[in-house]
């Protein structure tokens, strides 16, 4: 008899759970929705979250806050989030360093984007170019690499930061095309980039949405992209895989992910709004014209697609011996 009651009871505690879950789904959203970013206001991705708050607002009838988090990678935003109920309301909008880099390259890190987050889909992405001073007499990506061979010292290339998506493409690049280089981290772009306008350092990978101005602008020449197909914006730069160097197809990306444990259903809303908005025309218009290719995906393409990033970069991380305590 005790046996079944506790059954009973447990049953009576399921049955009371799913339906304040789906009680939860149905009335969803209930009040205003944040979207956290660990970037900061101003910049490319806060353009972005908030372009994309707008359509959400009107799509699901709510206001849209954007909440900028800077701090820790990624982790001060995300712990945010994660302090939240999981009721969806409350969405972290990260890059791919926050979801595929930042926990294999800091000592401690106080999330995992798998399994602290329930995917919600992809955004954009903005593929990266291999870019040197508009006088350089760097001319081509022959001529990079017969230098870096032919010098004593070999070439210098900049990044965004150890570890970041710059860092790890110019160290992949070295590896593919058996070239003497060597990384000089900067702290974010505009600095590392300046330093390429001047000569002070040989070159650079670094996004077409901050680079493309500066490179219609005579101040930086394009050599490559590091995408499997041409961009738009600068047709006339070739891929890397073109020009003989495989396997080099990268750029940065953005994504949206609720606290785990949220449930299905809530999931699913947020994925149809943000899709909805991704795949309207002057959004889509808005974005490409600065340098962003919009990416919608299903919550599970998006798990997979994180999964398959972290394992990318996981092993060149590690090979590069690149920390950050």
């Amino acid at each position: 008899m005790l046996h079944r009651r506790t059954l009973l009871q447990s049953a009576l505690g399921l049955s009371s759970l799913s339906i304040s879950g789906l009680s939860t789904a149905q009335t969803f959203p209930s009040r205003p929705l944040t979207l956290v970013l660990p970037f900061s206001a101003g910049g490319i991705s806060d353009v972005m979250a908030r372009a994309l708050g707008l359509y959400l607002a009107q799509h699901l009838g709510k206001p849209v806050i954007v909440d900028n988090k800077l701090g820790g990678g990624g982790q001060i935003a995300a712990n945010t989030v994660l302090q939240q109920p999981t009721d969806g309301h409350t969405v972290y909008v990260a890059g791919t360093a926050m979801f595929a880099i930042n926990q294999t390259l800091f000592r401690k890190f106080s999330y995992d984007p798998v399994r602290s987050f329930e995917p919600v889909t992809a955004l954009v992405s903005s593929p990266l170019v291999l870019v040197v001073a508009a006088n350089s007499p760097i001319k081509s990506l022959d001529d990079l690499i017969a230098l870096s061979k032919a010098s004593k010292q070999g070439l210098t290339f900049a990044s965004q930061g150890l570890g970041s998506i710059g860092h790890l493409l110019g160290e992949l690049f070295r590896s593919k095309s058996d070239t003497r280089m060597f990384h000089v981290a900067y702290k974010g772009s505009i600095p590392a980039l300046q330093d390429v306008m001047t000569n002070r350092v040989d070159f650079m990978f670094d996004p077409i949405s901050s680079t493309d101005a500066l490179i219609k602008g005579k101040k930086l020449r394009a050599l490559a992209i590091a995408a499997t197909r041409r961009s738009s914006l600068l047709p006339e730069v070739p891929t890397l895989a073109e020009l003989g160097i495989q396997g080099m197809d990268a750029g940065v990306w953005f994504g949206a992910a609720v606290r785990s444990g949220t449930s299905t259903t809530v999931v699913q809303t947020l994925n149809h709004a943000f899709v909805a908005a991704l795949r309207d025309p002057e959004i889509q218009k808005r974005f490409e014209s600065q340098g962003m290719q919009v990416q919608p995906q299903t919550p599970d393409q998006f798990k997979q697609f994180i999964q398959s990033e972290i394992a990318r970069w996981t092993p060149l991380i590690q090979s590069s011996g690149a920390t950050i305590d």
